[in-house]
């Protein structure tokens, strides 16, 4: 990242208070100097057509100045020359008004000229010329006699214009640096979910090796036990080896099954979005015998991370309606559109009271729910009326690609 970020830099994004704020309070300093202009020119003598043109000319200088980040890209140099250009025409066209004029605007477009040029040089070379066309002008609608009341007032106008300038640049350059430092703790913190889930997969895999492995090994040691007594006659411990084995069986086969279902290697590396999704509605069917309307389109290029937790999420929408809801019509659907994934999960039980959520002990499904949709950057909404059953909305984006990382 860039150590200085220019102003006009900023306002290319979408604007804060900030910005906007001093965005009004550029042209509030602009009608009040437009306005003490007039009045200064004016008051002894109206002058309508001079008025009107340097009514037009002010309001070219305004539209340019707001307007600012568009124009300079490229064409730093042609700005300012228009800006100057402006600025010294009105001048001569409303001869009485031109100290307000000069005065009030030309330090603003100085200080801008330290922040868009970005070099300390091209700053001086611009204030010399500035400077030299501000006295010229004095001098010649004033008299060269005028200058040394002119000047100082000028060069203090100038002074605070700069200062409040580079206080405000500072504000926005540390904005700048803080959004950028958010962004790259999210992707940081995104990288680090996505590794804790692969270390995860990769440890519940050793321990289904494990449990398998020493399973089985246990039981063909018992099984050529049970050979050898065979063998002997001695049919009274081959059956006590035979019972002890069915049972170290029964037991394998439930931690394997533990571990596999904790795995779910299956859901996310081979099979695609909507086919985990059905897996969980059929779990979902098979416990509670709720048929499950569902609408699932097709969602491509969903993350990995995306997509563990849009699973993890319709699980756990699931698991609320089958503990909590006294449901007996459950719909889920399940579409893509403008790089969201939207879900919507609705039944009809007993409902609940939405400001109660975190705030009874021991209930954290909706909390955890809340928690995995931040994580992913997408929105949960949740409608439900006592009686009435409940709704859930759930947004995720869809379109920023995996996060690849080595493990």
């Amino acid at each position: 990242m860039d150590k200085f970020i220019p102003l006009y830099k900023t306002l290319d994004q979408k604007p804060n208070a900030g910005i906007m704020f001093s965005q009004m309070a550029n042209i509030f300093w602009v009608l009040l100097i437009y306005t003490g202009a007039l009045i200064l020119q004016n008051i002894q003598q109206p002058t309508l057509i001079p008025s009107l043109i340097f009514s037009l000319l002010l309001a070219i200088h305004g539209v340019l100045y707001f307007f600012s980040s568009s124009f300079v890209k490229g064409k730093k140099w042609y700005y300012f020359f228009a800006q100057v250009s402006l600025l010294f025409t009105s001048a001569f066209i409303l001869p009485k008004g031109s100290p307000v004029v000069l005065i009030g605007l030309l330090p603003v477009l100085i200080a801008q000229s330290i922040i868009i040029l970005n070099s300390k040089l091209k700053a001086i070379i611009f204030f010399i010329v500035s400077y030299g066309l501000y006295c010229i002008a004095i001098a010649i609608n004033y008299g060269a006699s005028e200058l040394p009341i002119f000047i100082p007032i000028f060069f203090l106008i100038l002074l605070i214009v700069i200062f409040y300038t580079i206080s405000y640049n500072r504000q926005v350059r540390a904005r700048e640096r803080m959004e950028f430092y958010l962004q790259q703790l999210e992707l940081a913190y995104q990288k680090v979910e996505e590794l804790t889930l692969s270390h995860e997969r990769q440890r519940m895999a050793r321990d289904l090796h494990d449990t398998l492995a020493q399973g089985l090994a246990g039981l063909i040691m018992q099984l050529e036990a049970v050979s050898v007594h065979i063998k002997n006659g001695n049919v009274t411990r081959s059956n006590e080896i035979i019972s002890n084995s069915m049972h170290q069986a029964r037991e394998t086969l439930k931690d394997a099954r533990t571990v596999i279902d904790n795995l779910r290697t299956e859901s996310l590396e081979v099979i695609d979005f909507q086919t985990a999704v059905q897996g969980e509605i059929e779990k979902f069917e098979d416990v509670t015998g709720i048929h499950v309307e569902k609408e699932i389109s097709h969602v491509y290029s969903l993350s990995n991370l995306s997509m563990e937790y849009s699973v993890y999420i319709i699980r756990e929408s699931l698991n609320n309606i089958m503990k909590h809801s006294q449901a007996d019509r459950v719909r889920i659907k399940i579409y893509s559109k403008v790089g969201q994934l939207y879900m919507e999960i609705t039944d009809n039980g007993i409902g609940f009271s939405t400001e109660n959520i975190g705030k009874q002990t021991g209930k954290y499904g909706l909390i955890g729910l809340q928690e995995r949709v931040r994580l992913v950057g997408g929105r949960l909404t949740i409608e439900s009326t006592v009686g009435k059953g409940t709704k859930l909305f759930i947004t995720v984006p869809i379109d920023k690609g995996d996060i690849s990382i080595e493990i």
